[in-house]
């Protein structure tokens, strides 16, 4: 596998120090060197996009759900240098922004949504979605709602469905690109884990991040359901240092 992302790194390293210069005090140079470092800043938009496209290409996701999926994800990034998120993040972002008052003793309505999409657009220009499919209120997505909790519930299944799961995905590989440039990451694979204790979203966050990676993978870690245990690469009851190297082997095998 060709390692886009060691080269970008020089590059981004070469550009960033440019680009915190100062343009000094001899005024002969000064605008020459200004100049310089004003192109040097705009070249680094562009080479974070270009770090964040070989993310996507080395990524390979890591799906863990169990009543010990949260301490697998921060094994997996405190000892073995993996990048970890809560699969529900995304979701959480979105309602931040919606007033409370619209989904405490309430049903969810056309508003609900209208405010989620507002703030879904601005993010989606954010990780590179041009055109997508609106999140549109339906019938079914009717529900009496009882506090934050609830609005995220719905969120889930309405949003999956109507624009996609992979959009999580994405969102995913530009967080994790800007964490892996402070790190100055450089691997010929880039292992994402996101973790959640909902069956059913990292069922159906493994079917759309297909749509996004060539690797998937799903990892159960403590009490799961049988139908989670049977489908995850590996299986372990109880998180530790060796039982997560052990399950972070076996997907090494299984690479594309």
């Amino acid at each position: 596998m060709e390692n886009n992302l060691a080269e970008l790194i020089e590059t981004i390293k070469k550009k960033r120090e440019l680009a915190n210069s100062s343009p000094g005090e001899d005024r002969t140079s000064y605008n020459v060197r200004l100049g310089k470092i004003k192109r040097a800043k705009e070249d680094l938009k562009q080479l974070f996009l270009d770090y964040r496209r070989s993310i996507q290409e080395s990524s390979a996701f890591i799906l863990v759900t169990g009543t010990n999926a949260e301490k697998f994800a921060s094994t997996s990034e405190e000892d073995f240098a993996c990048f970890s998120l809560d699969a529900e993040d995304f979701y959480k972002d979105l309602i931040e922004k919606v007033p409370p008052r619209l989904y405490t003793d309430y049903s969810s309505s056309p508003a609900v949504f209208e405010f989620i999409s507002a703030h879904f657009g601005d993010r989606a220009l954010e990780i590179g979605i041009i055109g997508h499919s609106p999140l549109l209120f339906e019938s079914k997505y009717k529900k009496k709602l009882n506090g934050k909790d609830d609005l995220l519930k719905l969120l889930k299944v309405a949003f999956n469905e109507k624009v996609g799961s992979e959009v999580v995905g994405l969102d995913a590989i530009d967080k994790v690109a800007t964490k892996a440039i402070e790190r100055e990451y450089d691997g010929k694979v880039v292992p994402i884990v996101m973790f959640s204790t909902d069956e059913e979203l990292i069922k159906e966050l493994s079917k759309g991040f297909k749509k996004v990676s060539g690797n998937v993978f799903i990892v159960s870690a403590g009490e799961v359901s049988d139908s989670i245990k049977d489908n995850s690469v590996s299986h372990m009851d109880e998180v530790s240092e060796k039982s997560v190297e052990e399950s972070l082997t076996e997907i090494r095998k299984n690479l594309n």
